[in-house]
């Protein structure tokens, strides 16, 4: 009975992670402490992520984004105090803190957001 239990525990963390396609990785690049950690400001839909308070940044979603092509969310992440010199929010690509690739791993994410 264990076993079957793990199996199929398995098999749905797989089911999900699948279900994201690319933007698995940044999924994973948003709740990383050591990466993005977008995580501890930003709150996501229910299943996009873990149930957070954080509200030092606004709660991302569909009808957030709505209307950010890749082009200005890719700006926003490498420098956003370019379009806010106040902003908290780091400069992922600025600081080096991401690369350009992990950038857009982020961005798939941002856009598969229910």
């Amino acid at each position: 009975m264990r076993r079957r239990l793990r199996i199929l525990a398995a098999a749905a963390a797989l089911a999900a992670g699948s279900a994201w396609g690319q933007a698995g990785e940044g999924r994973a690049l948003f709740i990383d402490p050591g990466k993005g950690n977008c995580i501890a400001c930003h709150q996501v839909p229910a299943g996009a992520g873990p149930a957070v308070r954080a509200d030092v940044g606004p709660r991302l979603d569909a009808a957030r984004l709505k209307g950010w092509d890749r082009a200005r969310l890719r700006d926003l992440l490498r420098d956003p105090t370019r379009a806010n010199p106040d902003t908290v929010m780091p400069p992922y690509g600025r600081h080096r803190l991401l690369d350009d690739r992990e950038i857009e791993r982020l961005i798939d994410f941002l856009h598969a957001l229910p």
